[in-house]
């Protein structure tokens, strides 16, 4: 057995796997970026290396780097987890040559399965049956579009190299055809180093079912049973389930068969995950994962085994301990991924600092690999923890899934816990069996529920609840950022003059009850701007009222203390909030969402006529720059692709949000710019500053 393993990868999984280790008595270590030296899985651990800077190709792809810090640390293993170096078959003979082993297949396997192309000739050759797509994979866009013409539409445009939905796009019209086919290249070529693309039919009322295997690298290859993971979202799995729901005990079959005799063929060692697409009665081939899964816990819980554990010892040598008939399926285990992410702006990754988080794991086993404070940084995938809960039955694991995620809490950043909430309490998911199409049709018609702001304020004269919303922030973050600076000053010794630009209007030893001439603050949320008054109420110290427009809010903060869960009252209803406010950005959560808004102080400074129909283009996240369609002085029409940024393994696409004229344009074709940084503006067309 191994004496000590080096852990070469990040956050929930890194814990993870350094959590058996220590269970069987093997040594462990780690590695980290820049960005993350002072992550929870460096400080859980304790031992680790430095291996470049915050970009995953600097440092957790850097497979050089990897490879001294094992042999640096004197590790005689290496476990890849999952995502980064986990099926790069370099990385597995680097490894190899150094006397080190690596805990994962051999890397022939690796190459077999890591590719996808050769994968599904392998599967082909045993006479598993495929869906309708190209025979290999292209780097040439002409010959992938031509592959796209020849299947017919609609289709899906694969990363030959991927895995975890990255490089993925479904193609519905031609006219669109030369972009997915270059965004998807792009995505596979940063995330995979790999450009090649397949391109296969599009069945989007399909299941996606698993198959987990486990071979010794001998010849024995048993399976531990399969998982259900059809709640998809953008190819991101969300939910996984074990076992699969209601499949015909001949299927069901059928698919066990079927990946066992893949993992024969090559004599399969370590776990691997077959993947199928099911529909009705017939399943389809899509691909083999030769690693660790994220979901791997639902089928801990349904077999009682710890599959990290298995594959330490299949990577030191040891035969299978397990017969098939050794493996038990028991209960019901449910699987939700909590990510940073804004239900309001579809879902775009979400980065910043982390507030207050509270995981329950007294409800749920929980993986996580944040804590309250960590930064989410643009660098990586947004997955924030794992809720996982196993009973008797399907019914018994909802009802225990749906009062973890009410019981979890996340404060500082916009999260998916909302859409949780709607999937376990939507027939489609609870009494029905759903599709890889489930979550789009769910939030086609309906929307993860509103926060309390939402239910609470208004601003009739806005259109929309969204809008209100906003409305509503933005009178919160004024009452917020008066009454900090307030107290700020009362409890000073010494007061920087820069401090009283902050109070504004307000009257030195104006008694209670003071009301402002003039607005005090120009407060920015995503969909409002607007100036607001804030007076105090007489004989009512930290309870305000706010005009915003033709808006007025009554905010109550006698109770509230940044940072922490507090009574705050708005109009008179009181609710559970955290607020707090850092360089000028407030904050603004319910456990659930977050709201942020800027705020200025006016200090009667008067904005230039027409100002507002400038309309200036932010970096919703730090990324580079992939595209720049155009320059100062062109004319776009709204909805115009201006510029195309890429940030935390996507793609995010810049548009004209309205007609006019760009003016200003800053950046260039790989530039880094970051969060919040004015990349162009947009003037409309015949209006002048």
């Amino acid at each position: 057995m191994f004496k000590k393993i080096l852990v070469a990868n990040r956050g929930e999984i890194a814990r993870r796997i350094a959590r058996t280790c220590r269970s069987l008595g093997i040594a462990v270590a780690t590695v980290h970026s820049q960005a993350d030296a002072g992550a929870l899985h460096v400080r859980d651990i304790g031992e680790s290396v430095l291996i470049g800077g915050p970009a995953a190709r600097d440092s957790y792809l850097d497979m050089d780097s990897v490879v001294r810090a094992a042999v640096r640390l004197g590790a005689d293993a290496v476990h890849p987890g999952y995502g980064f170096l986990s099926e790069n078959a370099d990385f597995a003979q680097a490894l190899s040559d150094q006397g080190i082993a690596f805990i994962g297949p051999t890397p022939g396997a690796l190459r077999q399965f890591g590719d996808k192309a050769a994968a599904k000739a392998l599967a082909a050759s045993i006479g598993l049956p495929l869906i309708p797509g190209s025979a290999r994979a292209s780097d040439d866009p002409a010959e992938v579009a031509a592959m796209v013409t020849a299947i017919g539409l609609p289709v899906v445009l694969k990363a030959a190299a991927g895995g975890g939905g990255k490089g993925m796009r479904v193609v519905h019209r031609l006219d669109c055809l030369d972009d997915d086919i270059a965004g998807a290249m792009r995505e596979g070529q940063s995330a995979f180093g790999d450009a090649r693309l397949l391109v296969e039919r599009y069945l989007p009322e399909g299941r996606h079912v698993e198959v987990q295997i486990l071979g010794d690298g001998q010849g024995q290859v048993i399976h531990l049973w399969e998982r259900e993971c059809s709640l998809q979202r953008r190819f991101q799995k969300v939910v996984e389930e074990a076992p699969a729901l209601a499949l015909p005990a001949g299927l069901r079959q059928r698919l066990l068969d079927a990946a066992l005799a893949l993992g024969r063929e090559v004599r399969y060692r370590a776990l691997g995950t077959v993947e199928f697409l099911v529909c009705g009665q017939d399943f389809y081939f899509l691909e083999v994962n030769p690693r660790l899964q994220v979901e791997h816990p639902v089928t801990e819980c349904i077999t009682q085994l710890d599959l990290v554990a298995l594959q330490i010892q299949a990577a030191a040598g040891l035969p299978l301990a397990l017969a098939q008939a050794d493996v038990p399926c028991n209960g019901h285990a449910i699987e939700v991924r909590v990510y940073a992410e804004d239900p309001g702006q579809n879902f775009m990754p979400a980065t910043g600092r982390l507030h207050h988080v509270f995981f329950p794991d007294h409800l749920a086993r929980v993986e996580s690999g944040v804590d309250s404070g960590s930064i989410v940084t643009p660098h990586y995938d947004p997955m924030l923890a794992k809720l996982v809960v196993h009973a008797a039955g399907r019914g018994q694991a909802i009802a225990r899934i749906r009062e973890a995620v009410a019981q979890t809490c996340i404060a500082g950043l916009a999260n998916n816990l909302g859409l949780l909430q709607m999937l376990f309490d939507a027939p489609e998911v609870v009494a029905h069996i759903p599709t890889t199409a489930t979550i789009d049709v769910l939030l086609a018609s309906a929307s993860p529920p509103a926060p309390v702001w939402q239910r609470l304020g208004g601003a009739p004269q806005l259109a929309g609840a969204v809008a209100q919303a906003d409305a509503t922030v933005a009178a919160l973050a004024a009452a917020w950022v008066f009454d900090s600076t307030r107290t700020a000053l009362a409890q000073a010794t010494e007061v920087p003059v820069a401090s009283w630009r902050g109070l504004t209007h307000w009257r030195l030893g104006a008694t209670s009850g003071y009301a402002p001439s003039f607005a005090q603050y120009d407060v920015q949320t995503g969909l409002v701007q607007v100036q607001a008054t804030v007076s105090e109420l007489p004989g009512e110290p930290r309870h305000y009222s706010v005009q915003t427009g033709a808006s007025r809010h009554c905010i109550d903060l006698r109770a509230a203390v940044e940072g922490q869960a507090s009574p705050v009252a708005l109009d008179g209803v009181a609710c559970r909030l955290w607020l707090g406010a850092e360089i000028g950005q407030f904050w603004v959560s319910d456990g659930r969402q977050t709201a942020t808004a800027q705020v200025l102080p006016m200090l009667r400074h008067d904005r230039p006529p027409g100002a507002q129909l400038r309309t200036a283009l932010t970096a919703p996240l730090a990324g580079k720059v992939l595209e720049v369609r155009v320059s100062d002085g062109d004319a776009v029409d709204a909805g115009q692709l201006l510029l195309v940024l890429e940030s935390m393994k996507m793609e995010l696409r810049i548009t004209a949000p309205q007609a006019g004229v760009v003016q200003g344009l800053s950046v260039k074709v790989g530039a880094s710019v970051e969060r919040g940084a004015v990349l162009a503006q947009v003037e409309a067309t015949g209006v002048k500053a």
